[in-house]
């Protein structure tokens, strides 16, 4: 299932040839560009690979898949805000290189633990907690260099092609690692996933910003000084105060959701490790769709219009994964819908958001507002996951489901509360420099 943390995620509307054109001229740019493909197709074939190791090859029961999900994203509740303070005093290229070399070390070990046939789901619980602290750092740092690549206006169309590569390879990755699974094991392609994470960290040594430069801390500097400063400045801006808000709330659902339903696929309905990557492929492949016509919606709704509309439909996309719980002969067209919905969901609400944050936050507060955003949005997800165990193990998968879709509903009680509810796009008066 895709979820999405709005603004978080790397997408953004494009703005017509030139504004593509323009990006794409910094060596710098087209460097990170790369090297962004490599570690999503990596993500992608880890996150198809875990939970098909998990269920199918260790027999996990329902708690145990939903740890490890827990594990996948609870760095950013252990280190989300100290990382933000952090990131804003290194140099963002040397975070970028750490992060991908640590997610390489993490993901060899599947492959050369499961060849000695000693890999256990305590492994996979430790490789899930390195790739998701490693992912901390990655994903503040990649957020503050951003802007030092590009002017703060490019900032949505640079997006934009990260968003389109990243959703190409969504859409043929799972599909190709699970016909990839019919010939070898699941765990060989965390192999396959830590060499791409060294290519990308070859890419990343190239990625050179003129005013990326370590900042050393100091009296007047200290870190929960520079933490508490990151957060009044999220917690104070309405929009980024809204924004964190619904995706929290949305993401605490979507956490059900996605540690639950590998569990109801494989296990609850049998399905093949393919057909469970081809239902991946559906969802991916309209992200894709909604990616080509999100930002004609943007300039047609608003973009702050544009966020609530799709905010409000993700519970009504999911609600096709538990309805399969009453008709397993329906089971896989069902979820499919729900794929495809909820696919096209996500990434039209990130079109709508995408570079709303940067643009209504200072520059020197980047790091940390992301960091403190992150903590909230995407700390959730594992307390989710958590939940969706619990439910599928004391009633049933397919409860715990319907959980997680009345859990992604609670937003929309929020934004419909919302004084900016009246906007259709940003005021010009909140931006910042």
């Amino acid at each position: 299932m895709v979820t999405g943390t709005g603004e978080q995620t790397r997408t953004g509307p494009a703005r017509g040839a030139d504004g593509d054109s323009e990006v794409l001229r910094d060596p710098r740019f087209r460097r990170l560009w790369t090297a962004n493909g490599f570690r999503d197709t990596a993500a992608e074939v880890a996150g198809f690979s875990l939970p098909v190791t998990a269920v199918v090859l260790l027999h996990a029961t329902a708690l145990e898949a939903s740890l490890v999900a827990v594990f996948t994203r609870l760095g950013y509740l252990l280190v989300g805000l100290p990382a933000g303070a952090w990131v804003d005093r290194w140099r963002k290229r040397t975070v970028l290189l750490a992060a991908d070399l640590a997610y390489a070390l993490a993901f060899a070990s599947v492959p050369a633990t499961y060849a000695l046939g000693c890999l256990t789901i305590p492994q996979l619980f430790a490789v899930a907690f390195v790739a998701s602290v490693a992912g901390v750092f990655f994903d503040v740092a990649h957020t503050s260099v951003l802007p030092l690549l590009v002017s703060k206006r490019r900032v949505a169309d640079a997006n934009a092609r990260l968003q389109t590569s990243e959703n190409t390879i969504r859409t043929v990755s799972p599909g190709t690692a699970g016909l990839l699974t019919q010939a070898v094991p699941a765990p060989l392609l965390y192999g396959l996933a830590a060499c791409l994470h060294l290519l990308s960290s070859l890419l990343v040594r190239g990625v050179r910003p003129e005013t990326d430069v370590a900042r050393p801390a100091d009296g007047t500097r200290r870190l929960r000084h520079d933490i508490a400063a990151g957060i009044r400045v999220t917690t104070r801006q309405p929009l980024v105060r809204l924004l964190m808000a619904q995706a929290a709330l949305n993401n605490l659902g979507a956490g059900v959701i996605l540690a639950v339903l590998p569990v109801f696929l494989l296990h609850d309905l049998g399905l093949a490790p393919w057909l469970y990557g081809a239902l991946s492929t559906a969802g991916a492949a309209a992200g894709v769709l909604s990616s080509l016509v999100g930002p004609r919606l943007r300039r047609r709704l608003g973009e702050i219009r544009m966020v609530f509309v799709f905010s409000a439909s993700a519970p009504v996309a999911a609600v096709g994964a538990p309805l399969a719980g009453l008709a397993p002969g329906a089971a896989v067209p069902l979820v499919a819908a729900a794929q495809v919905l909820i696919g096209f969901v996500v990434v039209g609400r990130a079109i709508a958001s995408a570079g709303l944050r940067a643009r209504v936050t200072p520059t020197r507060y980047m790091a940390r507002v992301a960091a403190a955003a992150g903590v909230v949005t995407q700390g959730t997800t594992p307390l989710g996951a958590l939940l969706g165990g619990l439910l599928a193990t004391s009633w049933s998968a397919a409860a715990a489901l319907w959980a997680g879709v009345a859990l992604m509903a609670l937003p929309v009680v929020l934004l419909a509360r919302s004084p900016l509810r009246g906007h259709r796009t940003l005021p010009v008066e909140w931006e910042e420099d």
